[in-house]
């Protein structure tokens, strides 16, 4: 019996896309920095289910110069699977204001239309 539940379960986390709607309100709905400065953007993550933060589309005042997964410190030693924070890190190019489009999919897959966008403000 636990053999099927556990296969019914990995079915469904294969199946079923993670959904971050209870998890917007810890997306950033926007960042700013002054011109020639350093920033990031955080969004929680756990890429062992597949899934990564895809940008798809970058506002002209910034350039993205890292991105990288930091697992969550409640993640027990030895533990797998748990979530964590995808970090975005910019450089201010020049003043303005732009959109930020990331959607969060597994990179072997169709993309849908179901992005989260992030207001960027550069000020001089």
């Amino acid at each position: 019996m636990n053999v099927i539940k556990t296969g019914l379960s990995l079915l469904l986390m294969a199946v079923i896309p993670p959904s971050f709607a209870a998890e917007k309100t810890k997306l950033p709905a926007q960042a700013t920095a002054k011109v020639n400065a350093q920033f990031e953007v955080k969004l929680p993550s756990n890429p062992t289910t597949g899934y990564n933060w895809i940008v798809r589309q970058l506002p002209e005042q910034v350039a993205l110069t890292g991105m990288d997964y930091a697992q969550s410190p409640d993640c027990k030693a030895g533990m797998v699977g748990c979530g964590g924070t995808t970090t975005l890190r910019f450089k201010a190019l020049k003043a303005g204001t732009g959109k930020l489009i990331v959607q969060y999919a597994r990179p072997w897959e169709a993309l849908t239309n179901e992005a989260a966008t992030i207001n960027i403000h550069v000020a001089e």
